[in-house]
């Protein structure tokens, strides 16, 4: 069996999930989409008419949603959100300008309510208040959660369906698919996208070039002889303080394991779409390559969450983050004056198809009055227009949710050439598990990465480990969705 703290660990994370689970979700589960190009089905147009226009209804009124436009005049709606620093700055800004221009005279109030966490917490407590906000951002785990406290939340597919104030085929077709379907539910819309990222692998062109590879890795083995070769170079180098060093800094986050499962071609559910499927020869390839290239000396540990200073110093010719991570990447170049090309590449795959995991959270809107359920949605339409997202995107460096967004984002992809080119890595991405259980099992997987990085864990463990993470995962899964 697997090391006793790997076990004692996986106890609390059982622990922890029977406090956490409320109940059934109001509405079943759907299998996650295992691979999806980002292609739209509609040829890219730009919104001309203005997103806040009066709709054109018989009699002022929607045919579906019944409310005449007047009725909105003077609504007042409340804004969750978990953002801080620049990103709250843009988000504060582009409510003002809705609230100043917005057809209805409709006033959305936009307020901080700490980190991810703190801000489900506080959902789940209004909820259960019977006061929750109308608008709350969250992943989608967390509004299956907010679904069942209170009223619950919108199936917001009624609104974007609707023939007067909903989104047009053609609009609806300009999000990029894997995006726009990645928080429906059997049908049911919870949420529309509010952000978009995905764990990606830095990599330094220079230095690779300097140590005689002129591609970048497309196979495990091949990411293998990079990252050994880089670690060689620096416990041979004149500087004994970088000794150790060179490779892959290891990313254990629930993001970072589960895109080496996927690209060892591991679906992480099941074939049904209804539980989880971890223990596979491709979890567990996935797991052996870490090891080895781990007991190998070419990926090591940093004391830190992050690894910007060892990617800048050349400690690191691989690491492992987020796309939104790229502002903080740049500034730590900088600071270490650092010249060096770099960009960003998908995981490697054994079978040359590469992989990356796409996740993020959506806007969920609760249940009120029919106003302001419906200005809720006139101000969501308005947020995620194309112009509007054109000046939201490039706050937090996301991917933009629309192919007529990523066309106005011309000149920014010009001056930011690693977010560009993370564009044309969007084909092999792959969305994480959509079970309210993922929550919790998603801590399960990071954990298994943290352990198979530990000093006592021998590749001989690796099968009981997946053994246990996959029975882990299902106890997880039947207490959140039995």
């Amino acid at each position: 069996m697997p090391g006793g703290l790997l076990i004692v660990t996986l106890f609390l994370v059982l622990t922890l999930a029977a406090c956490q689970a409320g109940g059934t979700p109001t509405q079943p589960v759907e299998k996650a989409t295992p691979r999806a190009t980002l292609t739209s089905s509609a040829t890219p147009v730009k919104t001309t008419s203005s997103p806040t226009s009066t709709p054109s209804a018989k009699a002022g009124s929607s045919a579906a949603l019944e409310i005449p436009p007047e009725d909105l005049r003077g609504a007042r709606i409340n804004l969750w959100h978990p953002w801080s620093a620049g990103i709250a700055e843009a988000m504060n800004g582009l409510v003002s300008e809705f609230n100043a221009s917005n057809a209805y005279g409709i006033t959305v109030d936009s307020a901080y309510q700490g980190n991810y966490n703190q801000l489900y917490e506080r959902v789940l407590d209004a909820g259960s208040t019977g006061d929750p906000p109308n608008i709350a951002v969250g992943y989608n785990y967390e509004i299956l959660s907010w679904n069942d406290v209170g009223g619950g939340t919108l199936d917001l597919n009624r609104y974007v369906d609707d023939p007067e104030w909903g989104l047009s085929s053609q609009e609806q077709a300009d999000f990029y698919a894997i995006f726009w379907t990645q928080d429906v539910e059997d049908g049911f819309r919870l949420g529309l996208p509010a952000q978009r990222f995905a764990q990606l692998m830095y990599y330094n062109l220079s230095w690779a070039e300097e140590l005689g590879f002129e591609a970048a890795p497309q196979t495990p083995q091949e990411f293998k002889l990079q990252a050994c070769a880089a670690a060689r170079a620096n416990n041979r180098d004149d500087d004994p303080d970088n000794n150790g060093t060179g490779g892959w800094v290891t990313n254990t986050s629930p993001s970072a394991i589960l895109s080496w499962m996927y690209a060892f071609g591991s679906e992480a559910i099941d074939s049904a779409g209804t539980g989880y499927d971890f223990d596979t020869p491709q979890t567990r390839a996935a797991l052996a390559f870490l090891k080895d290239l781990y007991d190998s000396g070419c990926a090591w540990q940093t004391d830190g969450d992050h690894a910007e200073e060892e990617f800048a110093s050349r400690q690191a010719l691989f690491v492992a983050a987020s796309i939104a991570d790229l502002p903080e990447q740049k500034k730590a170049l900088d600071q270490a004056g650092n010249q060096d090309d770099w960009t960003l590449i998908a995981f490697p795959s054994p079978a040359r198809q590469p992989v990356i995991d796409v996740y993020g959270p959506a806007f969920a809107v609760f249940k009120s009055s029919p106003q302001e359920q419906l200005a809720s949605w006139v101000f969501l339409k308005w947020f995620l227009s194309p112009e509007v997202q054109a000046r939201w995107v490039p706050a937090g460096h996301t991917y933009p949710l629309r192919a007529s967004t990523a066309q106005l984002l011309e000149d920014f992809a010009s001056a930011h050439s690693q977010w560009a080119g993370a564009q044309d890595l969007l084909p092999f991405a792959k969305t994480e598990p959509g079970f309210q259980s993922w929550s919790v099992v998603r801590w399960a997987v990071g954990d298994v990465g943290t352990q198979t990085f530990r000093s006592y864990f021998t590749p001989d463990r690796i099968p009981a480990t997946v053994e246990l993470l996959d029975e882990t995962a299902s106890e997880l899964h039947q207490r959140f969705e039995p």
